[in-house]
């Protein structure tokens, strides 16, 4: 104990370099959590693609029915024994109907392809550093060649990796982020488009019932 507590501080043992050390249990730790991370989040985009396609699956369906409404409205025989003002209500009952579902189709459609690049949606296009190798948009716009790929990729190290795990990781939380929005839209847009079409049947069956007595 008297020993180490002679000790001048340049004797005792720096562990300020073992902290920063790139090879360190510590980095390789960071490295598989970053991993982690960046596999969870690019799950949650395949997700969240999927639902957004049934969204689009369902809003077809929607458009389908609304069709044939508008279609019977419009041409059929249905609309010369319609009192004028009931056809005005069905007419703009059907158009509340296909407007929602043409908005939950753009909506679903931008939960699957961004319109623009992600560092332009983010805002943050000349503040993060580039992911070279682990955002595509990124290596293509910087890298014009194999061989320009090629010494990047050997040009980085520990620090460089996880710089760009890092860049990456943020941009994917912020991309399901904004997506997940979309998506909890277009299924409001959808709901709403269904209670009107709901409705439009429930006239139209209450309509018949009263033309037949």
């Amino acid at each position: 104990m008297t020993e180490t507590a002679a000790r001048t501080p340049d004797e005792l043992p720096n562990t300020a370099t073992s902290a920063d050390d790139t090879d360190s249990p510590a980095t390789a730790q960071r490295i598989d959590l970053l991993q982690w991370h960046l596999d969870r989040y690019d799950r949650l985009r395949v997700s969240t693609s999927g639902r957004a396609s049934v969204v689009l699956s369902a809003s077809a369906i929607l458009s389908a029915g609304n069709a044939v409404v508008l279609a019977q409205l419009l041409g059929g025989s249905v609309a010369d024994r319609l009192a004028p003002w009931l056809l005005v209500l069905f007419t703009a009952l059907t158009m509340v109907s296909a407007g929602l579902v043409v908005l939950s189709l753009l909506r679903a459609a931008s939960v699957l392809v961004t319109p623009q690049s992600s560092r332009t949606m983010l805002g943050d296009d000349d503040v993060l550093p580039a992911a070279l190798v682990f955002n595509g948009t990124d290596t293509v716009r910087r890298l014009n060649s194999f061989a320009e790929f090629q010494a990047a990729l050997a040009r980085q190290g520990t620090p460089e990796i996880l710089q760009a795990a890092q860049v990456e990781l943020w941009i994917g939380i912020q991309q399901h982020r904004q997506r997940y929005v979309r998506l909890r839209a277009a299924v409001r847009l959808l709901r709403y488009a269904a209670v009107a079409f709901l409705v439009i049947l429930a006239i139209a069956m209450i309509g018949n019932l009263f033309l037949q007595f």
